[in-house]
């Protein structure tokens, strides 16, 4: 059988009919046919005998959080419900990076750690919902936004799942219908968004409302949203090349979709074009953008430092 390269981890081809107990026999654990992963360690320690239950229970703990894709992780995730402590940790850990306003790798480490679960209870729709809406925040942060298309339809496909599941949850409809409007689908995202409206009140409703008016009227981005996400990306990537005017083209051609700018108002974008303009020696057309970054965010740190510069 094939098995998943994983640094540290070596295959153990279990004898047929073989198993293992823990927690004083309350937990019986068949192995096989497919090969168990196990640390390296343990499987050096091995000696002919079949691994015990610590052992296979790192070993798949490991593989897991490695690669919740792995082959067999379905079978692996089975088994790990039998490691309650080892589950107890992963959902500690899932909540922990939920709770606080994390970077970029630790949200790629929640979306891991939600798949397991995902793999241990497959039709509860509420890991599918917490992964689409994670990738969502991840496709969306400026650090990631070179990944944001194929990020975003990640978050589709398990938002779909998740409502195919959930059939009318709220929150996976409403999460669901956003990412949608960025990747263009707009019939989409009414669809979803005109099945919520009876369950909104204000001001959400109104929101809501008036995007849909927006579509009805053809009033959209002139391309998707997730192309200019992907375009302020390589705007960064120019700037950090010292490629100042083509970097600051980019930014004024998204800032003149009025769209777009109306849909997702971004302070990052002015702010990002202030700089290029700062690089290129246009201080007078940098406070106009600083200041027109402040409006959308007052509290937008370095447009504050960068204007009272300027102003000095």
């Amino acid at each position: 059988m094939e098995t998943t390269a994983i640094p540290g981890v070596i295959y153990y081809a279990p004898p047929e009919g073989s198993e293992v107990s823990g927690l004083d026999g309350k937990v019986v654990l068949p192995l096989g046919p497919e090969p168990l992963p196990l640390l390296e360690e343990d499987y050096r320690t091995l000696d002919g005998e079949i691994p015990g239950y610590d052992a296979v229970g790192r070993g798949i703990y490991q593989a897991l959080r490695s690669d919740p894709g792995c082959h067999h992780c379905r079978r692996y995730a089975q088994m790990l419900k039998g490691y309650p402590h080892y589950v107890s940790e992963l959902a500690s850990n899932i909540l922990m990076l939920g709770e606080k306003d994390v970077e970029v790798p630790y949200l790629e480490r929640r979306v891991k750690l939600l798949r397991i679960f995902e793999l241990m209870e497959p039709d509860n729709a509420h890991f599918p919902l917490e992964i689409g809406t994670t990738l969502l925040e991840q496709g969306c942060r400026f650090s990631a936004l070179h990944l944001s298309t194929v990020t975003l339809y990640k978050a589709e496909s398990y938002l779909d799942r998740a409502l195919a599941l959930s059939g009318d949850l709220p929150r996976c409809a409403a999460t669901l219908a956003e990412v949608s409007f960025l990747l263009g689908k707009y019939e989409k995202a009414a669809s979803l968004w005109r099945e919520l409206f009876s369950t909104l009140t204000p001001p959400a409703s109104d929101e809501i409302g008036r995007r849909l008016e927006r579509i009805e009227k053809g009033e959209l981005p002139r391309v998707p949203a997730v192309d200019y996400l992907e375009a302020i990306a390589c705007a960064l990537s120019f700037r950090e090349e010292g490629a100042y005017q083509e970097a600051a083209a980019i930014l004024n051609d998204i800032m003149a979709d009025a769209y777009f700018v109306m849909e997702f108002p971004m302070a990052e974008i002015p702010y990002i074009l202030a700089l290029c303009c700062l690089d290129m020696g246009a201080a007078g057309d940098a406070r106009m953008l600083l200041r027109q970054a402040l409006r959308i965010n007052p509290e937008l740190a370095e447009a504050k430092s960068a204007l009272e510069k300027l102003q000095q």
